[in-house]
């Protein structure tokens, strides 16, 4: 049975190759040479006729504002001159390629005319290509020579192709306190401010691989006003130990707040690994409920939220620097860190005497051991008695009275003292209340006679005392003679 279905369609789009059109040559067709048809899946434009290229004369020919198809084959059926083609294919072509290009050789034995016909096509193709004709060899458009390398071009509606959605993955921020200098860290810090040891913060991003499609990369930590910040010099930032440049980062400080940015064209290297940001702070021992309480601490990330990125924090639009002088309005996320927190402790005295009377001037010494040979720190009681060591880690301590106000007996008894934290409060345990008494002197009275008369009394029984030893000195003498 012959294939005649298409004939009709074809006839009136006058979509023929070849010998179709044009039926006479002055050239001997050499039918000893095999023969190429290379086919060129293209898209065509939405609303535009889905037809083989009204150009195509079977030369090689470039086509402007194409998109090729790739994923199509073509099946070949042999036609005669009349446009009937066999029920079963002669040639079935390989998948095109990304240039949309597919190249099919048939021998010299197999030349004539063909009805090629789509075969395979991608799952967002509209309808099927329009079936065309052509011959092989075919016959140039000069009408005289034969071409034995022809090239077609039938073109195709496609539908935008759902595909997977590439998710790009936003940047991470976590935070962490040390209470030793950077040695180790961790989500608390007890800081020993009274010695001068500081809180070290360390704030730890994730560059994610979307990096490089950002144009914003900010960190903000705006700082408890019980803390006291540090300067810009003292913010660095790094990754697995090694420092980054200048030009990567730039840290600010105005007031509590610290500001690290980055550019995001640069630390794009550093995708995947963590940028670890480091500076410390000292408790503000003047601020109000600097000691005894938590003071918290929460860091933010900054960045531009990119088209297909999951939604994560809250959103609000900046101004950027833009191409040039200018600036651009881009959308940002912020996210925050954990909370982590500091604390100091205190121990509070009062001195006084056994009448309640508050004294002055009696210094004390602060230990960490009981035989008192570590020293931390001397304080002084003032004119109310009150003496305190402001500033300690929670634990236990040795208190003892180094030096006493004038007039009094010392207090040599070494007392201890505990400070801990307790339902987030660092409370003073045992606080030391010194009772001093007066020393003790022999009374003078009577006025100068009695001085007198004691001083004669001295000088006879002094007198006395001189004979009676030169008495008995003489005797041993006359004894010894006789």
């Amino acid at each position: 049975m012959k294939i005649t279905r298409f004939l009709g369609v074809l006839l009136a789009a006058l979509v023929v190759l070849g010998s179709f059109a044009i039926t006479a040559s002055a050239q001997e067709k050499d039918s000893t040479k095999d023969v190429t048809l290379t086919i060129y899946a293209l898209q065509s434009n939405v609303g535009s006729e889905v037809t083989v290229d009204a150009s195509v004369t079977g030369e090689k020919l470039t086509i402007p504002d194409k998109t090729p198809i790739a994923g199509v084959s073509f099946v070949l059926y042999l036609a005669d001159s009349e446009g009937n083609s066999e029920d079963t294919p002669s040639f079935t072509t390989d998948l095109s390629d990304e240039t949309g290009a597919v190249t099919l050789t048939v021998p010299a034995s197999k030349q004539g005319r063909y009805l090629v016909m789509e075969n395979e096509r991608p799952k967002n193709a509209v309808g099927n290509m329009i079936p065309f004709y052509v011959d092989l060899p075919m016959t140039a458009p000069n009408g005289t020579d034969y071409m034995y390398e022809v090239f077609a071009y039938p073109k195709q509606q496609m539908e935008e192709e759902e595909g997977e959605i590439e998710i790009l993955p936003n940047p991470e921020i976590t935070k962490k306190v040390s209470e030793d200098d950077g040695k180790t860290w961790g989500e608390k810090g007890n800081i020993a401010s009274i010695i001068g040891h500081k809180a070290y913060w360390k704030v730890s991003v994730l560059v994610p691989s979307s990096a490089s499609k950002m144009n914003y990369f900010t960190v903000n930590d705006v700082i408890d006003d019980r803390l006291i910040p540090p300067a810009a010099d003292e913010v660095k930032a790094s990754v697995a130990g090694k420092a980054l440049s200048d030009k990567e980062f730039k840290a600010e400080v105005n007031k509590q707040k610290i500001t690290v940015s980055f550019d995001p064209s640069l630390i794009s290297v550093y995708q995947d690994k963590w940028i670890d940001i480091i500076y410390p702070t000292a408790i503000d021992l003047d601020a109000d409920k600097a000691v005894g309480e938590l003071i918290p601490n929460v860091a933010t990330l900054t960045f531009t939220k990119l088209s297909g990125a999951p939604d994560i924090g809250s959103d609000t639009d900046i101004d950027v620097p833009g191409p040039g002088d200018g600036n651009t309005t881009t959308t940002v996320s912020t996210i925050e860190s954990p909370v982590v927190e500091v604390w100091t402790s205190a121990i509070y005295g009062l001195k006084h005497d056994e009448d309640k009377k508050p004294l002055a001037g009696a210094e004390f010494t602060l230990y960490s051991d009981k035989e008192c040979k570590n020293k931390i720190f001397s304080a002084t009681s003032d004119k109310d008695g009150k003496f305190s060591f402001v500033g300690l880690r929670d634990g236990t301590y040795y208190l003892k009275e180094t030096k006493t106000p004038s007039g009094y007996q010392a207090n040599n008894n070494v007392l201890t003292a505990s400070v801990k934290m307790k339902d987030n409060k660092t409370t003073s345990i045992d606080v030391v209340n010194i009772k001093e008494k007066k020393k003790e002197t022999l009374p003078v009275t009577g006025g100068a006679g009695i001085i007198g008369i004691s001083l004669v009394g001295l000088a006879i029984a002094v007198t006395g005392g001189l004979l009676i030893t030169l008495a008995i000195k003489a005797r041993r003498k006359s004894g010894a003679e006789a």
